[in-house]
């Protein structure tokens, strides 16, 4: 008693339900789709070297990303970073920030980092000298069924951002003309052309560069992949 039960169509049986329909004009992306799409292109080569002086494009505003753009920029070298962040740089170094009378910073993706690179270790304390990063001891662990909560130690130091992760990627770019940042942006085609390569964000073009770093996740880098025509290099990352 108390059940309802609802029937339609010849002996009670409901029909079959239509699958969802896709939205029109958006593309359905397939990561194996584009990954054979890839294969299935003639391998790229070009005959001139990169300049002495080049232009490098960066997909992806992250940590990695920043990071390069940073070391490209010691070197002299120019480099403008695209990133699809509408609030500010950063990729998983996000930030959100509340005001209702009260401060309320949320990192909504990584919560703290460690240091196992020397390099980075240094970046990591002039954070720490100059307030922007401290030590975390918090406890990560377990929560088991009843309450129990079991710790995972850990030997490696972790580490937040005072002010929230957003600042620390703010810090990593440094303040020269080298560096160029487009944001939000969403690169969605790679292509050859004349001994450079040409961006595109939905048929929009992005310019041309002597060269591209994917400072992005695997499932961006393939979609980019599909149409740039290095079939080596795409059958290296499926590796």
């Amino acid at each position: 008693s108390g059940a309802v039960v609802a029937a339609s169509g010849a002996g009670g049986a409901r029909p079959p339900k239509a699958p969802p329909r896709r939205p029109r004009g958006k593309p359905r992306f397939s990561r194996q789709s584009a990954i054979k799409k890839s294969f299935q292109q003639e391998q790229v080569v070009f005959s001139t070297p990169v300049p002495a002086d080049p232009t490098v494009a960066i997909i992806g505003g992250g940590a990695s990303g920043l990071a390069c753009a940073s070391a490209l920029a010691a070197r002299g070298v120019r480099a403008v970073v695209f990133d699809t962040g509408m609030h500010g740089l950063g990729g998983r170094m996000a930030t959100r920030m509340v005001d209702d009378g009260r401060r309320l910073v949320f990192d909504h993706a990584a919560q703290f980092f460690t240091a196992s690179d020397q390099r980075f270790q240094k970046l990591v304390d002039e954070w720490v000298d100059k307030g922007l990063a401290r030590e975390w001891r918090g406890s990560i662990g377990e929560l088991e069924a009843g309450g129990h909560f079991t710790a995972i130690p850990s030997s490696t130091p972790r580490y937040i951002g005072v002010r929230g992760m957003r600042p620390l990627a703010d810090a990593m770019l440094p303040e020269n003309d080298l560096i160029k940042v487009v944001r939000p942006s969403w690169i969605s085609k790679l292509e050859p052309f004349n001994g450079l390569w040409r961006l595109f964000e939905s048929e929009k073009p992005q310019g041309q560069y002597d060269a591209v770093v994917i400072a992005h996740n695997g499932k961006c880098a393939n979609r980019l992949l599909s149409t740039s025509g290095l079939p080596q290099l795409t059958r290296q990352m499926k590796v």
